[in-house]
């Protein structure tokens, strides 16, 4: 096998016997001088195909412990699902939990109630919520509220490739599509739509826009919060706003003041990560 790249200490860029460009992990394998090729495929831990190269970025963003988490819920997964998983997977929940976590921190909570419906529809899914919530407990000692077991849920479903869930993709796309406009004019900026800050977003968005349509609206005790980042940060709150006012036009859905909270805390995420990427800052969070 060929390394090809560093990404970080624990990670490297390389290409396999039939020539594929893969990522492969080992503990201090980005400290060997690249390119070149092994033969002692021992220091090679895992390797990670078909990965979109956008995610890589995320590799110096999630601490390893947690995305050592996120490749344990994975195989567990994957042992409790018939349908394939995203490749890119690993990434994305590891990204979720660290976020959900930066969350917990801050004393923001959401309430994700949880129906009887949604429960038997994806019991296996929502087992696996369980058993991640149970790892970060065991692994980084924080205990993360139980309604954080359907986040985790959302993002098993969304990867399940070949499935028969249905979905409102196109739609939600459209709805996507409309809500980076409205930045985009609100703060007169471009907003670049390959990066791995928009993706992550978008999946955010995505995620809300499913708990509104099934009425799995967000409950909780923010209200202090948002009041407080309401003032903290006014231009958001306007641009999310105009956020709400168009899915109340567009699909009749009225989010309240723990939704916007929501999207103001996705929106200010996604202009700070767009404000270092123009300026050429490297975040660590």
């Amino acid at each position: 096998m060929k390394l090809i790249k560093k990404i970080n200490n624990n990670f490297a860029l390389a290409c396999d016997s039939q020539g594929e460009e893969v990522i492969v992990s080992g503990r201090g394998i980005g400290f060997i001088k690249m390119p070149c090729t092994i033969t002692d495929l021992s220091i090679i831990t895992r390797t990670y195909y078909d990965i979109d190269s956008k995610y890589i970025g995320l590799l110096n963003e999630i601490p390893e412990d947690i995305l050592n988490i996120s490749v344990k819920v994975v195989d567990f997964a994957k042992n409790k699902l018939k349908n394939r998983l995203n490749p890119n997977l690993i990434f994305t929940l590891a990204d979720h939990i660290h976020f959900s976590i930066e969350r917990y921190k801050k004393h923001i909570v959401f309430e994700f109630p949880l129906t009887y419906d949604f429960e038997q529809l994806y019991s296996k899914e929502i087992q696996i919520g369980k058993y991640a919530l149970k790892l970060i407990k065991e692994q980084v000692n924080i205990q993360l509220p139980k309604t954080e077991v359907l986040g985790i849920a959302m993002n098993i479903i969304n990867s399940e490739l070949y499935s028969s869930i249905p979905n409102n993709e196109q739609d939600f796309n459209e709805l996507i599509i409309h809500m980076t406009v409205i930045i985009e004019n609100y703060f007169h900026m471009t907003i670049d739509q390959t990066s791995v800050n928009y993706s992550r977003f978008a999946t955010h968005l995505r995620y809300l826009f499913k708990r509104i349509s099934q009425d799995k609206a967000i409950s909780s005790d923010n209200l202090k919060i948002f009041q407080s980042l309401q003032k903290e940060t006014p231009e958001t709150y306007q641009c999310v706003y105009q956020m709400k006012r168009y899915l109340n036009r567009k699909k009749n859905w009225k989010l309240d003041e723990e939704e916007l909270l929501y999207l103001i805390l996705h929106v200010n995420r996604l202009l700070t990560r767009e404000d270092c990427n123009q300026k050429g800052i490297t975040s660590d969070t």
